[in-house]
């Protein structure tokens, strides 16, 4: 394996680091085995609406590459608006369509609430550590985690 081509056992792990309507998001391989080991990674910062639509097409050319384990980890996210919220729904329909699987880590109680008020913690669970957030992934034969 490469690093430009994820295996089924890769995890995608995508970490927003300012608002997610109008911030940056980036984009890292994470093998789990052993410590967090970026394999790959892409910037996407600025508005969704025209910001965005790289992260989606990196997201499909990944899908399209056999990748299918998603990590949003939306700790350093300190606030999210509706606008921000579509595009998360957006981003696990695709993902979700794509035969994969986008698993959410969020420890950040105001970003949890948002998430339970709007009702989308239903959809997403969101877990609060890495650690059990790749727990959610079933074994593959060959995967060590």
């Amino acid at each position: 394996m490469t690093a430009a081509t994820p295996a089924a056992a890769d995890i995608l792990v995508m970490r927003p680091v300012l608002k997610i309507a109008g911030g940056q998001i980036q984009l890292a391989w994470w093998d789990g085995r052993a410590s967090e080991r970026p394999i790959r990674s892409l910037a996407v910062s600025g508005d969704p609406d025209h910001d965005w639509p790289e992260l989606f097409a990196e997201t499909a050319r990944v899908l399209a590459s056999g990748g299918r384990r998603f990590i949003l980890d939306l700790d350093r996210v300190p606030w999210m608006n509706s606008r921000g919220l579509g595009r998360l729904v957006a981003l696990w329909k695709s993902i979700d369509e794509g035969g994969g699987r986008l698993v959410v880590v969020c420890s950040n109680e105001r970003i949890r609430n948002i998430l339970h008020i709007s009702q989308l913690e239903e959809v997403l669970r969101p877990w609060t550590t890495m650690a059990e957030a790749s727990l959610q992934f079933p074994m593959i034969p060959g995967d060590s985690h």
